[in-house]
């Protein structure tokens, strides 16, 4: 339960966590109760609309964030292929940066392909308020992947505000590595989104990870190409 809200870019409902589960909802709310009396996983309460008794919300706190992690084999073969090719790259190739953001991209696809396409909040932007359907479900997908990758991503409240504020990456599971040598294991990340967003169907979307921009967090940046497409 902790890894699903870990994916998840705004805290969720009992339901959304039913259908990301597939556990009943009485197992679903006492794992909650659990967890929140733990000091895992926080709730908020949502007044209700009309009448009826007020909705919970829930989203994992640094403390779940930092609890031990399921082993999970994406993050484990992340970590050992990323650090041996980079240290690899950094030393023999002419062009560092630019083969690592060709190898993230197809890894970050092959990684995409291999997630089930599915989220626990549909999006509900229209068209013209900001990106496409397409577009939007695509980015929260990127999102759930760099979370499940060890990056604790945290969006803005609404989708359309991704291109202007960007996606903030609060950690990095390669820190140490990717400040020896953010050439290439910065490169490896961008590529990987973009690899992703491709694989999920959004081409067009351009892609700026602006890398320790601020104390405490890279910034991801996704906006609209118009079509442009990407090298």
């Amino acid at each position: 339960m902790l890894a699903a809200l870990a994916e998840q870019v705004r805290p969720i409902t009992t339901a959304d966590l039913v259908g990301v589960l597939g556990l009943h909802a009485n197992t679903v709310r006492a794992h909650l109760q659990d967890l929140v009396g733990a000091g895992l996983v926080a709730m908020e309460t949502v007044p209700p609309v009309g009448r009826g008794r007020p909705a919970h919300r829930y989203r994992i706190t640094d403390e779940g964030r930092a609890a031990p992690r399921v082993s999970d084999p994406t993050f484990t073969e992340y970590r050992g292929l990323t650090t041996a090719f980079a240290t690899y790259l950094a030393s023999r190739s002419a062009d560092p940066s630019e083969e690592s953001r060709q190898i993230g991209r197809a890894w970050g696809a092959q990684l995409a392909a291999a997630q089930p396409r599915t989220t626990a909040s549909p999006q509900t932007d229209s068209p013209s308020s900001g990106p496409s359907s397409q577009d939007a479900a695509s980015i929260d997908l990127v999102v759930r992947l760099l979370a499940r990758l060890g990056f604790t991503p945290v969006s803005p409240e609404q989708t359309e505000a991704v291109a202007d504020e960007g996606i903030a990456l609060r950690t990095c599971p390669l820190l140490e590595l990717a400040e020896e040598m953010p050439h290439v294991i910065c490169q490896v990340h961008q590529g990987l989104v973009e690899g992703a967003l491709d694989q999920y169907g959004s081409g067009s979307t351009e892609v700026e990870l602006r890398a320790f921009s601020e104390p405490g967090a890279c910034r991801l940046h996704l906006r609209d190409g118009q079509g442009t497409g990407r090298s």
